[in-house]
Protein backbone atom coordinates (compact mmCIF):
# COMPACT_ATOMS: atom_id res chain seq x y z
CA UNK A 1 0.00 0.00 0.00
CA UNK A 2 1.27 3.45 -0.88
CA UNK A 3 1.72 5.97 1.91
CA UNK A 4 0.07 9.38 1.50
CA UNK A 5 2.31 12.27 0.53
CA UNK A 6 2.10 15.21 2.94
CA UNK A 7 5.60 16.72 2.85
CA UNK A 8 7.64 17.33 -0.30
CA UNK A 9 11.30 18.39 -0.34
CA UNK A 10 12.41 20.37 -3.40
CA UNK A 11 16.19 20.93 -3.67
CA UNK A 12 17.05 23.86 -5.95
CA UNK A 13 20.23 25.26 -7.39
CA UNK A 14 20.95 28.17 -9.72
CA UNK A 15 19.80 26.32 -12.85
CA UNK A 16 17.78 28.24 -15.39
CA UNK A 17 15.02 25.63 -15.03
CA UNK A 18 14.41 26.16 -11.31
CA UNK A 19 11.07 27.91 -11.87
CA UNK A 20 9.90 24.92 -13.90
CA UNK A 21 10.81 22.53 -11.10
CA UNK A 22 8.94 24.74 -8.62
CA UNK A 23 5.85 24.84 -10.85
CA UNK A 24 5.95 21.06 -11.23
CA UNK A 25 6.34 20.58 -7.48
CA UNK A 26 3.37 22.93 -6.91
CA UNK A 27 1.25 20.85 -9.28
CA UNK A 28 2.16 17.66 -7.40
CA UNK A 29 1.59 19.29 -3.99
CA UNK A 30 -1.78 20.69 -5.04
CA UNK A 31 -2.93 17.28 -6.27
CA UNK A 32 -1.92 15.60 -3.03
CA UNK A 33 -2.71 18.33 -0.53
CA UNK A 34 0.96 18.43 0.46
CA UNK A 35 3.27 21.19 1.66
CA UNK A 36 6.59 22.10 0.05
CA UNK A 37 9.98 22.78 1.58
CA UNK A 38 12.48 24.32 -0.82
CA UNK A 39 16.14 23.68 -0.09
CA UNK A 40 19.39 25.11 -1.36
CA UNK A 41 22.73 23.54 -0.45
CA UNK A 42 26.05 25.19 -0.96
CA UNK A 43 29.54 24.15 -0.09
CA UNK A 44 31.75 26.77 1.55
CA UNK A 45 34.31 28.06 -0.97
CA UNK A 46 37.74 26.58 -0.53
CA UNK A 47 40.78 28.63 0.36
CA UNK A 48 41.94 28.72 -3.28
CA UNK A 49 39.29 31.38 -4.00
CA UNK A 50 41.53 33.87 -2.25
CA UNK A 51 44.09 33.49 -5.06
CA UNK A 52 41.72 35.05 -7.61
CA UNK A 53 42.24 38.82 -7.87
CA UNK A 54 39.76 40.65 -5.67
CA UNK A 55 38.09 37.46 -4.41
CA UNK A 56 37.84 36.45 -0.78
CA UNK A 57 36.37 33.40 0.90
CA UNK A 58 34.02 35.63 2.90
CA UNK A 59 32.97 37.47 -0.25
CA UNK A 60 32.28 34.26 -2.17
CA UNK A 61 30.31 32.89 0.78
CA UNK A 62 28.17 36.03 0.94
CA UNK A 63 27.48 35.88 -2.82
CA UNK A 64 26.49 32.21 -2.64
CA UNK A 65 24.26 32.76 0.40
CA UNK A 66 22.55 35.68 -1.28
CA UNK A 67 22.02 33.82 -4.56
CA UNK A 68 20.64 30.77 -2.74
CA UNK A 69 18.29 32.90 -0.67
CA UNK A 70 17.03 34.62 -3.83
CA UNK A 71 16.28 31.25 -5.50
CA UNK A 72 14.40 30.07 -2.40
CA UNK A 73 12.47 33.32 -1.96
CA UNK A 74 11.33 33.13 -5.58
CA UNK A 75 10.26 29.49 -5.09
CA UNK A 76 8.19 30.31 -2.00
CA UNK A 77 6.60 33.22 -3.87
CA UNK A 78 5.60 30.92 -6.75
CA UNK A 79 4.20 28.36 -4.32
CA UNK A 80 2.14 30.98 -2.47
CA UNK A 81 0.75 32.33 -5.77
CA UNK A 82 -0.32 28.74 -6.49
CA UNK A 83 -1.97 28.45 -3.06
CA UNK A 84 0.59 25.98 -1.69
CA UNK A 85 2.04 26.23 1.82
CA UNK A 86 5.81 26.44 1.54
CA UNK A 87 8.95 27.06 3.56
CA UNK A 88 12.62 27.20 2.70
CA UNK A 89 15.96 26.01 4.06
CA UNK A 90 19.41 27.08 3.07
CA UNK A 91 22.24 24.84 4.21
CA UNK A 92 25.96 25.39 4.23
CA UNK A 93 27.61 21.99 4.11
CA UNK A 94 31.13 20.73 3.66
CA UNK A 95 29.71 17.43 2.39
CA UNK A 96 28.48 16.91 -1.17
CA UNK A 97 25.02 18.27 -2.02
CA UNK A 98 23.51 14.82 -2.49
CA UNK A 99 24.46 13.85 1.09
CA UNK A 100 22.81 16.99 2.45
CA UNK A 101 19.63 16.34 0.45
CA UNK A 102 19.37 12.71 1.54
CA UNK A 103 20.04 13.67 5.17
CA UNK A 104 17.38 16.39 5.04
CA UNK A 105 14.87 14.01 3.45
CA UNK A 106 15.53 11.47 6.21
CA UNK A 107 15.62 13.79 9.23
CA UNK A 108 12.75 15.94 7.99
CA UNK A 109 10.63 12.86 7.40
CA UNK A 110 9.74 13.92 3.87
CA UNK A 111 7.42 11.72 1.83
CA UNK A 112 8.75 12.74 -1.60
CA UNK A 113 11.70 14.58 -3.15
CA UNK A 114 11.06 16.53 -6.37
CA UNK A 115 14.24 17.70 -8.07
CA UNK A 116 15.67 18.59 -11.43
CA UNK A 117 18.13 16.68 -13.54
CA UNK A 118 20.13 17.78 -16.55
CA UNK A 119 20.07 14.19 -17.86
CA UNK A 120 23.74 14.34 -18.78
CA UNK A 121 25.25 11.26 -20.33
CA UNK A 122 28.68 9.95 -21.21
CA UNK A 123 31.80 11.89 -20.28
CA UNK A 124 29.82 14.89 -19.03
CA UNK A 125 28.08 12.71 -16.45
CA UNK A 126 31.35 11.07 -15.41
CA UNK A 127 33.09 14.41 -15.00
CA UNK A 128 30.20 16.35 -13.44
CA UNK A 129 28.67 13.51 -11.45
CA UNK A 130 24.98 13.39 -10.84
CA UNK A 131 23.47 14.77 -7.67
CA UNK A 132 20.07 13.53 -8.81
CA UNK A 133 21.37 10.00 -9.38
CA UNK A 134 22.92 9.84 -5.91
CA UNK A 135 19.75 11.17 -4.28
CA UNK A 136 17.69 8.65 -6.24
CA UNK A 137 19.92 5.81 -5.00
CA UNK A 138 20.02 6.81 -1.33
CA UNK A 139 16.88 8.78 -0.46
CA UNK A 140 14.59 7.27 2.19
CA UNK A 141 11.52 8.17 0.13
CA UNK A 142 10.43 8.27 -3.53
CA UNK A 143 12.22 10.76 -5.79
CA UNK A 144 10.53 12.45 -8.74
CA UNK A 145 13.03 13.79 -11.29
CA UNK A 146 12.07 16.67 -13.55
CA UNK A 147 14.27 16.92 -16.63
CA UNK A 148 15.62 20.42 -17.23
CA UNK A 149 15.79 21.51 -20.83
CA UNK A 150 19.22 22.56 -21.99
Amino acid sequence: MTEPIHRILVPLDHSAGSDGIVEYACMVARGMGATLTFMHVYEPPNEMVAIAPGATVAGELAVERSAGAAVLDRAVEIAHVNGIAAANRILERASPAHDAIVTEARHGKFDLVVMGTHARTGVSRLVMGSVAEQVLRHAPCPVLLVQLTQ
